[in-house]
């Protein structure tokens, strides 16, 4: 079957056709041109689209996974390492427990909708980590930094019984 339009049919190889903005005879392809050189009809994209889900993935330079959205509810060790670059300690106000030795915890919780992104994760200890779960009201969250976050402790204070 002849083909009104010069270009490449579906599966073709295109790299020879294509030039690099994109275009075949000066009009721009209805398609995607993949990395291994072929061409994927519009038709197949939509169908992909429709079928597919997305999903945000932001790496660093290493090819390190940094940002996971909702689809992982635990931090990855690459996620790990760079958040106990930023923290020495725990990310409420006065607890000095180690950061090393505190969980990762999301700034939003994640039953509430929090994302395991690098951006919204920061090192609580486990008594923080649970009362703060617990007790969302005790506490208040503000910027510590370019990229830190912080708690203040807003709850009730212990009182002393003994006089």
């Amino acid at each position: 079957m002849a083909r009104d339009e010069p270009g490449p049919a579906q599966g073709e190889r295109v790299s020879d056709w294509v030039t690099p903005g994109g275009l075949i005879s000066g009009r721009r392809l209805p398609g995607l041109l993949l990395a291994t050189g072929q061409f994927l009809p519009v038709s197949d994209i939509h169908r992909l689209a429709n079928t597919s889900t997305l999903t945000r993935l932001v790496m660093n330079t290493d090819g390190e996974v940094l940002d996971l959205g909702r689809k992982v509810r635990r931090a990855t060790a690459p996620q790990r390492r760079a958040i106990l670059s930023r923290y020495a300690t725990c990310m409420v106000d006065g607890c000095h427990l180690p950061a090393h030795l505190c969980q990762i915890d999301h700034i939003d919780n994640w039953s509430d909708g929090g994302a395991t992104d690098l951006d919204k994760l920061g090192p609580t200890c486990q008594f923080h980590n649970r009362d703060r779960y617990r007790n969302p009201d005790r506490y208040r969250l503000y910027r510590a930094g370019k990229n830190r976050w912080a708690f203040a402790y807003t709850g009730p204070r212990p009182t002393t019984a003994f006089r």
